[in-house]
């Protein structure tokens, strides 16, 4: 019985790591909510070296970055996406494990602004993964326009309250 209970476990963990790259982006991911949470994904994004930065619709990358400069661009994104949220933290930062991170989705908030009403197309601002890039399908399709109310200053969280 154990060793069945192993080659199942095997047969599930080598299933996971041959999964594509798009589906890997998919997964669970969890929303960054406290700013102390960020720095400390940043301390163990520069512990780990092989990063690869993506953009969305731009050619990737053939060679990957150290860890330290991965923390200093996603600082800098955050430093950006609190200008423009006035100060109000929100969830803009993904990691789909803060104690292992290996893909971490960084969103713009002027860019966020179909996700919410449901009409898609919201793609991130950058992508950090420590595993080679593939093609992603849903980057190919159309990206959503900024609704108006969105261009015209304050954030819906800050609206909201």
């Amino acid at each position: 019985m154990n060793e069945q209970m192993n080659e199942q476990m095997n047969e599930q963990m080598n299933g996971a790591a041959s999964l594509p790259f798009h589906h890997r982006l998919e997964g669970r991911f969890d929303g960054m909510i406290r700013l102390a949470d960020v720095t400390a994904l940043g301390a163990e994004v520069a512990r780990r070296d092989g990063w690869y930065v993506l953009e969305p619709r731009q050619p990737f990358p053939e060679q990957p970055v150290d860890g330290v400069t991965v923390q200093s661009q996603l600082g800098s994104m955050v430093d950006e996406i609190l200008r423009e949220e006035r100060g109000v933290w929100t969830t803009m930062v993904y990691v789909q494990s803060m104690e292992d991170p290996e893909i971490i989705k960084v969103f713009h908030p002027r860019r966020a602004g179909c996700g919410c009403g449901g009409s898609g197309g919201v793609l991130p601002w950058r992508v950090f993964t420590r595993y080679k890039p593939e093609p992603v399908p849903a980057w190919d399709g159309e990206q959503c326009q900024i609704p108006e109310s969105a261009r015209s200053g304050g954030s819906w969280f800050r609206k909201f309250l």
